[in-house]
């Protein structure tokens, strides 16, 4: 069930992932919704020992400082290390609740991408997570709610809503209609060696500090 209480006074976007590096595909989908919701911070939250993915291929200090130098392009970012402080395997649940708990009179949005949401359903306590906040489903190249099982498609059913509906309460899906970056960080990793200049994908603080750290096998 969708819950729609009195408006609160403000939302709070909360956008976790391993970050390694961040790059436009991150943060160009997420800085265009926050024009549209008025969004006043983004919380970026680097995930520590993500269950689902490989290890990060930098230190986590490293990954905090691509993200600051990322949050100098707007004023809206906003690098949040809680997770990197539990010193553990990363979980959606516990994160939630911190930032209702501190926060308990805003609406909170998290912020995945489309192939996050095709996992769903393996989440640990994935049902219980919508008692906290809305989500917000980024595109991602090559991912399709055409390949969605069948109980996420009945979940979205229940529980998809519009954008002008993310301002208040909580346990609501919306589908973001942007154009997906055709990159992945991957993909980035593996080009980054080979390049001398800044690549259209990577922002330019980025950049500078992957040079200036040797990250990559940069320089």
């Amino acid at each position: 069930m969708i819950a729609n209480n009195a408006a609160s006074p403000r939302q709070i976007a909360v956008f976790g992932g391993t970050f390694d590096p961040v790059h436009w595909g991150h943060l160009r989908p997420v800085l265009d919704l926050a024009d549209q919701c008025h969004w006043e911070r983004i919380h970026l939250l680097p995930t520590c020992a993500p269950p689902h993915r490989q290890q990060p291929e930098v230190l986590n200090t490293h990954r905090l400082g691509m993200l600051d130098a990322a949050a100098t392009l707007d004023s809206r970012l906003y690098v949040n290390d809680w997770e990197l402080r539990q010193g553990m395997p990363s979980r959606t649940l516990p994160t939630l609740k911190h930032f209702r708990e501190r926060c308990p009179d805003a609406t909170l949005v998290f912020i995945i991408g489309m192939d996050s949401l095709l996992l769903l359903p393996e989440w640990l306590h994935w049902e219980r997570l919508f008692d906290y906040a809305h989500f917000v489903v980024m595109p991602r190249p090559g991912y399709s709610l055409d390949d969605a099982r069948p109980e996420l498609k009945e979940l979205l059913a229940q529980r998809q809503i519009s954008l002008t509906e993310l301002s208040q309460g909580h346990g609501g899906i919306y589908i973001a209609e942007s154009t997906p970056v055709d990159i992945s960080a991957t993909e980035l990793r593996s080009r980054l060696s080979e390049l001398t200049e800044c690549p259209e994908f990577l922002p330019e603080p980025v950049w500078k500090y992957i040079q200036k750290h040797h990250l990559y096998g940069v320089g």
